[in-house]
């Protein structure tokens, strides 16, 4: 399930309060939570993502799936509450988790220039009504621009940490110039969403270690998600499958939108989310074109 289609109608029998305790890491009980589900939903087994909605039956809540536990999962309601979704009657309600409030993130880096009609801009220098290309020669305008702060000392750096793509990495001279995205930002790649994450090579495509104490990315939303152009290379616009409150101005966008909008449809296109659902074509396309910019790649990480 990915936001845009059918939300899964989850089915389970208990629900648990959790408390939130800290900023560090998602664990119940001390044990962390993995990042990924697959379970029956009623719709047959779902590979159920970070971010991503899921329907709980007979609430008329949505929930943001934050990891499993066990046979169940965790959910974050709309006022920022953890519940626990399990057929496990053993556990304690009002268990404490240790809640990572800064996750992923999918977004560009300050100083990425996006190609608009007056050619290309810095992102953080767009706004909304501000006209962008897009990959399909289409423009359209700047729906909202989201700003999120990430604090060296309290995120994961493989989560938020930027990687680099070298400019010439992609083939046929893209980027334009080095591109600094966050690991899960995608771009389309032979016919797929690849995040960039999943692309690291370890020479014309790292990640980031070498971080100021704080850095900002920037969301670019549209009225649908669609293709940008961030230095030449065809990138995801922005897609609401995490909540806003984690963006600096998001008091901004409730202003301008109220607290509850309808979701934007994912584009319809495979994601590639790991390096090892990378297809082989085109990881060797991109090891030949490291090869051919004298950056022989080392292994994917």
């Amino acid at each position: 399930m990915r936001s845009g289609d059918l939300m899964a109608s989850f089915v389970s029998e208990f629900r648990y309060l959790l408390i939130e305790v800290s900023e560090n890491v998602y664990e119940v009980d001390g044990e962390a939570l993995t990042e990924d589900l697959t379970a029956s939903d009623g719709l047959g087994d779902t590979q159920f993502t970070f971010g991503e909605t899921i329907d709980f039956v007979g609430d008329p809540n949505d929930y943001t799936f934050v990891g499993s536990y066990g046979s169940g999962w965790i959910g974050e309601s709309d006022e920022g509450i953890f519940w626990l979704f399990t057929n496990d009657d053993s556990i304690a309600n009002g268990t404490t988790i240790n809640a990572d409030t800064n996750p992923f993130t999918v977004c560009f880096l300050a100083g990425t220039f996006i190609a608009t009609p007056d050619g290309p801009r810095a992102v953080e220098t767009l706004a909304p009504g501000d006209l962008v290309l897009l990959a399909d020669g289409r423009t359209v305008p700047v729906r909202w621009l989201g700003v999120q702060t990430i604090v060296k000392a309290f995120v994961d750096p493989l989560r938020s940490f930027p990687i680099r793509i070298a400019a010439g990495a992609l083939g046929e001279g893209l980027p334009v110039r080095d591109l600094f995205v966050s690991p899960d930002h995608a771009f389309c790649l032979d016919g797929a969403l690849v995040q960039a994450g999943a692309l690291v090579n370890a020479s014309t495509i790292t990640r980031v270690t070498d971080v100021p104490d704080s850095f900002r990315y920037f969301h670019v939303e549209l009225d649908e998600h669609a293709l940008l152009l961030a230095e030449g290379v065809p990138a995801e616009s922005f897609l609401d499958t995490v909540t806003r409150r984690r963006f600096d101005n998001a008091t901004d966008y409730e202003a301008r939108f109220g607290a509850a909008t309808a979701r934007i449809a994912e584009m319809s296109v495979p994601r590639v989310k790991s390096a090892r659902q990378l297809p082989q074509a085109t990881r060797q396309r991109l090891a030949e074109q490291a090869s051919a910019l004298g950056l022989d790649p080392v292994a994917a990480a």
